[in-house]
């Protein structure tokens, strides 16, 4: 059977759910010419018809290689993963916004903002918290259909005060939940505990850049200086609990969000002491 007349074989076998004839139609084919796209592609189709999901992946991944701008393929790994629900929340974002990259490519803005919003809404209902808030930065302007669906997606304010908002949340429930770990080990302290664990979940935390986003990217006057609040606030409880080696950076960052803060005289406790009171023991050190 000549390679075409094989492949249309294959498809007939799919439309009919004949799986294990399409299997055998599409090898048929793979084995006169390993990189054929549709072989691979009617393969894979098959194999998830038989609920043999790990080779029904292979298969579609081969096919995303031989012709990666093609979004068939792309479309079958995505289907994959959300019937797995909550397996492969991280794969499904990342293949979402591939298929979100090809049709920006071929000009199709409904399927590509598609593409973007099944992304989101599929971590939102099966991910964690983390892989909801990786979802949510296929919105932002780092990301590399931003560009091209500017005006579509919500506005970067918006998205980053939402995983400003995730990331707060899960970070003190798990500080909460560390330091109630950690509080009852041979020798410690309630003090010593509190900043161990602060230490651990601030240097794995994007917080304070996604501040500094919201920051940048706000047109709300309120919102920004709610923020700025928020990043001195989050940076002084950081350099507390930094070792003093690790602590100049750290300090002189908190400076200058204070300065920054009285310069413009906002009306914010914290801003105002460390410039009086921190400058000052400089000067006092400069005689």
């Amino acid at each position: 059977m000549s390679t075409k007349a094989a492949l249309k074989a294959a498809k007939q076998a799919i439309d009919a759910k004949k799986w294990d004839e399409a299997v055998e139609q599409a090898n048929a084919v793979l084995e006169k010419d390993p990189k054929n796209y549709f072989a691979k592609l009617f393969l894979g189709r098959a194999f998830d018809g038989l609920g043999r999901v790990a080779e029904s992946a292979t298969a579609y991944e081969d096919a995303t290689k031989i012709k990666p701008e093609e979004a068939q393929a792309w479309l079958g790994l995505r289907g994959l993963y959300e019937k797995r629900k909550g397996e492969k929340v991280d794969e499904n974002t990342q293949v979402g916004l591939k298929l979100a990259e090809i049709y920006a490519d071929v000009d199709d803005a409904m399927k590509a903002q598609t593409a973007i919003n099944k992304v989101v809404d599929f971590a939102r209902a099966n991910g964690t918290k983390q892989q909801y808030v990786r979802a949510l930065a296929t919105q932002l302007p780092t990301s590399p259909v931003y560009t091209y669906l500017e005006g579509r997606l919500p506005s970067p304010s918006h998205t980053y005060t939402r995983m400003a908002e995730i990331l707060e949340t899960e970070e003190t429930q798990r500080i909460n939940r560390l330091i109630g770990e950690r509080k009852t080990r041979l020798g410690a302290t309630t003090e010593g505990t509190t900043a161990e664990v602060k230490r651990e979940v601030y240097g794995q935390s994007d917080l304070e850049g996604i501040y500094q986003s919201i920051i940048d990217w706000t047109n709300d006057d309120e919102q920004r200086r709610e923020y700025e609040e928020k990043l001195l606030l989050r940076t002084y409880d950081t350099l507390l609990v930094l070792p003093q080696g690790e602590k100049k950076e750290k300090r002189d960052k908190v400076m200058k969000l204070a300065h920054d803060m009285v310069i413009i005289k906002h009306p914010f406790l914290l801003a105002w002491q460390i410039e009086l009171e921190w400058r000052s023991s400089l000067d006092n050190m400069a005689y």
